[in-house]
């Protein structure tokens, strides 16, 4: 019977380190290596510097696809339902509760691009005004600051096009207006006011604080004097603008594993001199720490920003308490298929039970002796096959087996006494 319940323990056991082995198989991955990030429209910002993102992350051994949107509200999009990995988002843009932050990239600026004969904030009334992309995250802002600045939506006729080809209906006079969140500096933007017809419009001495109480996640911007290059010595605006921006966050899926969102924060936070040399905006990156943020920080991030890897317990929780289910389960099962085997055994043993049972009522109610030399054969047999039964461990030896050995001797000791009797 120890015999038996040792194999039964053993069995169990290797069971159990099975079903481990297999859960350590399927879930000790390596770190995530090929990621796909939401960027926005070829030849703006958010493309350049998803670009080079990707370069300098792909140097570091990680391969990172760039797909191309129509901005942030696409990213989000995409974000949320899983068909990206990583996105560039405007801190202001919001409408998922399943979206983290990992650092913060760069800020953006609003800017109220004009041809040159408008030079006042009341002349865009009843005018038409062109926002960007659908997906992208202009509008947000830049109707929040246009009704702060008296201009109620109803007045204006807006315009849905991307930088390029809303600079080019401004020009045509399609359009009066042109907003737009992007960094300061835009190249599009610098080619355009470049051709002396076009200018920055100022929107007041201090649009943040008009703004913030109503419209939150901003925070004041200046846009330097002379940043835009026109010609020789030249640049516009002439005078540094006030205005008001959002900061452009790396964010990811609020699945994503905690190593690795702490390694991919970890490797662009301590390389912003290789960033920064690839593209100037990267001099701006920020942990998420620093601001108010519309989506928390990612737990693997705040891990590397509180210079703390993820522990052994952190990291692997889950499997875990997966694990310790399953051998909990395991055992459950090794200990209904030993009552199983055991039953077995028992009813293997009830057959001779049933034998020596016969027997004996038989022998109690007389038998010639030609029919105790036919029972002494009998029991013989049974005493041979049981014993061969025990060793088999077909059998098992316990009480109940001590018991039919007991009725076994009874039987041959009234078959014995018959016999005895039987002779002259």
């Amino acid at each position: 019977m120890r015999t038996s319940s040792f194999k039964i323990f053993l069995f169990s056991i290797i069971f159990s380190i099975c079903i481990i082995g297999s859960i350590y198989y399927f879930y000790s991955s390596s770190p995530k290596k090929s990621w796909i990030i939401m960027s926005g429209n070829e030849g703006g910002k958010y493309h350049e510097v998803a670009k080079a993102l990707s370069k300098l992350l792909f140097q570091k051994g990680l391969n990172i696809e760039v797909k191309t949107s129509s901005g942030s509200r696409e990213n989000l999009t995409a974000l949320t339902n899983g068909i990206s990995d990583l996105a560039l988002l405007q801190n202001d843009i919001s409408n998922s509760e399943t979206l983290h932050s990992l650092t913060i990239l760069y800020e953006e600026a609003l800017h109220l691009i004009v041809r040159k004969e408008l030079t006042s904030v009341e002349q865009l009334a009843g005018s038409t005004v062109s926002i960007g992309n659908k997906g992208g995250g202009t509008e947000g802002i830049a109707v929040a600051m246009l009704k702060q600045l008296g201009i109620e939506e109803k007045n204006i006729r807006w315009n849905r096009e991307d930088l390029n080809s809303s600079l080019k209906s401004l020009q045509q006079g399609s359009v009066d207006c042109v907003c737009i969140v992007t960094g300061v500096g835009n190249a599009t933007i610098s080619k355009f006011l470049g051709d002396g017809n076009l200018t920055l419009l100022p929107i007041g001495s201090n649009p943040f604080e008009a703004l913030k109480l109503s419209y939150p996640f901003i925070h004041p911007v200046t846009i330097p004097s002379g940043v835009y290059p026109t010609g020789p010595g030249r640049g516009l605006p002439f005078r540094a603008i006030n205005t008001v921006g959002t900061k452009v966050v790396l964010a990811c899926n609020s699945q994503l594993e905690a190593k690795d969102g702490y390694e991919i924060t970890r490797l662009i936070d301590c390389s912003k001199a290789e960033f920064t040399k690839a593209h100037p905006l990267f001099g701006q990156m920020s942990s998420p720490k620093s601001i108010l943020l519309q989506h928390p920080i990612h737990e693997g991030a705040q891990l590397h920003y509180d210079r703390e890897k993820p522990s052994f317990i952190q990291e692997w929780a889950d499997t875990i308490a997966l694990i310790f289910s399953l051998i909990a389960v395991s055992w459950g099962a090794a200990k209904a298929v030993g009552r199983i085997y055991l039953q077995k055994l028992k009813d293997n043993l009830d057959k001779f039970f049933a034998k020596v049972d016969r027997i004996t009522s038989e022998l109690i109610e007389g038998v010639e002796p030609k029919r105790a030399k036919e029972i002494a054969k009998e029991l013989h047999k049974i005493r041979r096959e049981t014993t061969k039964k025990l060793i088999a461990e077909e059998l098992a030896a316990d009480d109940s087996f001590v018991i039919f050995q007991r009725q076994l001797h009874t039987a041959q000791q009234m078959v014995n006494e018959t016999l005895r009797k039987s002779v002259p």
